[in-house]
């Protein structure tokens, strides 16, 4: 299931419950652990049985050290 690649986690699990799909949430992380708080799918493998769903967190907001709050 390829159409879900990229999307927020939310939006894919919602497309996975409408179409009555089982599915796993499978979080994967670099060793570095970065932050980010942008959940996207990485990945989908259909099984016999349920889909699993890789995502990560994704840090799109850049900081910028010149623009003071």
């Amino acid at each position: 299931m390829t159409a879900l690649l990229g999307l927020p986690v939310s939006e894919a699990t919602a497309a996975l419950e409408k179409a009555g799909t089982p599915y796993r949430l499978i979080e994967v992380r670099s060793k570095k652990g970065g932050k980010g708080d942008d959940r996207r799918v990485i990945k989908t493998v259909a099984t016999d049985t349920e889909t699993l769903v890789y995502w990560s967190a994704f840090k799109t907001e850049v900081d910028n050290p010149s623009v003071k709050a």
